[in-house]
């Protein structure tokens, strides 16, 4: 039922998942692969601070001193050892040649980046080198910005060389990587204020459907509507919902929530039945907990909705408790809470 949305940040995590790769801390045992690497000069030769000869002591330095976890991680792929990435302050990355070519490093600074952004909104500076044709492309996929050209020093080469000096917001980051879930017969996506809140105020102010939420008049008016989607628009944190699409047609939306993390939907009745409201669930929560590095997530629902349990049950919730939730169109109504459990999290509907 829950419908009023939160702002909070996330806290940094030292271990990230994506399609194809593994981000974990810098360990002892990277020290082989990154100190045969970066004594070549076909990757140190475009970074700015690595010396050459590259020894040992310079990898111990970097480990213990400077790769915090959190912000700087090995890349994994199937394969094993595949390059190093940190963000913070500056977004920088290098990948071992043989994982050139193979969209390893958009990947992996996605998942940094959407990991940053949650945790801090502050700006987040990146560059190469002139001639650097790729990292070029890589940091425009991410929506990364010029901001100007200047010499700069290249420790590995001991000369300065053109530098190219760029910037990213999350605004521009977040519209350049818009959050997009496509299942068989879905599309989740970020809702227009313009463009949808007329769907959103039918949907969510039926008849059938208002009274099972705690914000939603029926009728829903305009103004209520649009606030309501201004509150909850993707920004890159918790507190916010998508529009979920069949066939190119606006049937509800699904969003989650933080203080407490909750879940929750709302579907029109016209898809009731037909396991939509599963499909989207099952789609939605698993890149959320990833994203966001849940522990938990829980959910609610009023009891005479028993449709809503039988969903949540199917995705591994499980339910820890009744109390009393408030309706705007029956006032308060008993409801049950359910919890994805810590076990379940990582293997939801897998």
């Amino acid at each position: 039922m829950k419908t009023d949305y939160h702002q909070s940040s996330v806290p940094l995590r030292p271990h990230l998942k994506t399609a194809r790769l593994t981000l974990r801390p810098v360990a002892a045992s990277d020290q082989a692969a990154v100190v045969t690497h970066l004594n070549d000069l076909a990757i140190s030769g475009w970074l700015a601070r690595v010396p050459v000869p590259y020894t040992a002591a310079d990898f111990d330095e970097f480990a213990t001193q400077i790769a915090y976890p959190g912000e700087t991680f090995t890349i994994e792929d199937a394969s094993g050892f595949a390059g190093i990435i940190g963000a913070g302050f500056e977004l920088g990355y290098w990948l071992a040649p043989r994982a050139h070519g193979q969209g390893y490093a958009t990947e992996a600074a996605r998942a940094v980046l959407d990991m940053q952004f949650a945790y801090d909104e502050s700006t987040v500076a990146a560059g190469y080198f002139e001639g650097n044709a790729p990292s070029a492309r890589v940091l425009a996929k991410l929506g990364f910005v010029e901001t100007g050209r200047r010499p700069k020093h290249c420790r590995a080469l001991g000369q300065d060389r053109p530098h190219v000096d760029l910037l990213l917001t999350p605004e521009a980051f977040l519209a350049a990587n818009p959050l997009e879930i496509i299942t068989p017969r879905l599309r989740l996506a970020p809702l227009d204020i313009e463009r949808d809140w007329r769907d959103i105020a039918r949907i969510g102010g039926d008849p059938q459907v208002a009274p099972m939420t705690n914000s939603h008049l029926s009728p829903w008016p305009e103004a209520d509507v649009r606030a309501t989607l201004a509150e909850s628009q993707w920004r890159g944190r918790l507190g916010f919902r998508l529009g979920i699409w069949f066939e190119s047609k606006l049937i509800g939306a699904i969003g989650i929530w933080d203080d407490p993390v909750e879940t929750g939907y709302f579907l029109d009745p016209a898809f009731w039945g037909r396991g939509i409201a599963t499909e989207a669930m099952a789609a939605f929560l698993p890149p959320m907990i990833a994203r966001f590095g849940l522990a938990e997530v829980f959910a609610d629902h009023c009891t005479d909705n028993p449709a809503s349990g039988a969903v949540l049950r199917k995705l591994g919730f499980r339910q820890i408790g009744e109390g009393i939730g408030e309706s705007l169109v029956r006032g308060a109504v008993p409801i049950l809470i359910y919890r994805l459990d810590p076990p379940k999290v990582n293997n939801v509907l897998k």
